[in-house]
């Protein structure tokens, strides 16, 4: 017949066991997290043991073992508790700390007596009933308990030490990373210009063979002298940003804009754009070709034929905030080739130069393709 009492401490076994080793429990990551403190105090205890062992013949019970050590290690971390809340906070609450070390040292002697009460060893030669009001054994517990206040003071220091090791490691880290992002970006950009210049042809000959095309087709074809006109000005305009300042006033990409439209509606007759901005919008200054570049985005990949929906250009100012917005029917999906290079292009560029300053948003609405820009001119 099964003993019962054996059979329920089985279940009760194996229910702590299941507790304990389940992968996905509490309990086990605690232990795991915090293995190397069960070490420690284990290696501790086992010391103190042997020497008590090879010192004393008698022993105390291990119930007086269990309490005191529970004290001490209690004391400990009670301790290391006080000085991480009260060294961290301000001044006047590290002032708190010695008032706070005697009423841990007052605690700690008091629940050392009551447990040589609790737990009283039976050899008379080391009894520690009659040792209670005794001074000595008062000063031995004053002295284990600095004792472990010492230890637990040492490790507060070096788990703040490592603590800031640890954050100086990663705001060099981050430090690292920015200048190499900085770096990044240089390079990127030398690249982008170096790339440019070399796909250039020299500008001279160039605005020189659009005028010969221009006076020879502006008489007997117009409409394509026209357009060499229109694009001469673009062209001129692009080589003027690439040479020129940084930030160039909206009056100038303005009117380009206005000879994109021309020139597109020469190719397409049924092109519909409304072009609308505050006049307050022309002085102010921004990197250049970003308007210009979001209408020949929407030139190239919307639906601009019907005139009861053309596509909107909007420039306008709201306090020291510049507002670019662009509307238009979304196509059937032909020529989508490269959609979104162009705006990525823009993306990159307001990124460069304004950081969070400036932001950009776009896609579909509906039937409508829609893209937004906010640059904070502050």
């Amino acid at each position: 017949m099964k003993n019962p009492k054996r059979s329920t401490y089985a279940k009760l076994a194996r229910a702590m066991a299941k507790c304990i080793f389940n992968p996905n429990n509490k309990m086990r990551n605690w232990l795991k997290t915090n293995r190397w403190h069960f070490l420690g105090w284990l290696i501790f205890i086992i010391y103190e043991n042997l020497v008590v062992a090879l010192t004393l013949t008698s022993r105390l019970p291990l119930s007086a073992y269990l309490f005191h050590y529970a004290i001490n290690i209690g004391l400990f971390y009670l301790h290391w508790l006080m000085l991480r809340k009260f060294l961290s906070g301000p001044r006047r609450c590290a002032l708190l700390i010695v008032p706070l070390v005697l009423v841990e040292l007052i605690c700690y002697i008091l629940l050392s007596k009551l447990g040589s009460h609790l737990a009283p060893t039976p050899a008379k030669s080391i009894s520690l009933t009659g040792l209670v009001s005794n001074w000595r054994f008062t000063f031995a517990t004053i002295w284990r308990g600095v004792y472990f206040m010492l230890f637990s003071t040492a490790y507060y220091f070096l788990t703040r030490y490592n603590l800031q090791k640890d954050r100086t490691a990663e705001l060099e880290r981050e430090a690292a990373l920015k200048i190499i992002h900085q770096k990044q970006t240089l390079i990127e950009l030398a690249e982008a210009r170096n790339a440019n210049l070399k796909s250039q042809i020299n500008p001279h000959f160039l605005f020189n063979t659009l005028t010969y095309i221009y006076n020879s087709t502006h008489k007997t074809e117009p409409r394509s002298a026209e357009a060499v006109r229109y694009l001469t000005k673009l062209m001129r305009y692009a080589l003027e940003c690439e040479h020129g300042p940084e930030l160039m006033p909206l009056e100038d990409e303005i009117r380009q804009v206005e000879h994109l439209l021309q020139l597109s509606r020469i190719k397409q007759s049924r092109l519909f754009v409304d072009f609308t901005y505050d006049r307050q919008v022309e002085e102010t200054a921004i990197i250049p070709l970003i308007v210009l570049s979001l209408t020949e985005n929407m030139v190239k990949h919307g639906n601009l034929s019907l005139e009861e929906n053309p596509g909107k250009i909007i420039l306008s100012l709201e306090g020291n905030v510049l507002k670019i917005e662009t509307v238009n029917l979304l196509n059937t999906g032909l020529n989508d080739t490269g959609f979104h290079t162009g705006l990525a292009n823009i993306e990159k560029r307001l990124s460069h130069t304004y950081g969070e300053q400036a932001e950009i948003n776009y896609g579909s609405d509906g039937d409508y393709f829609r893209v937004l820009i906010r640059i904070s001119l502050l």
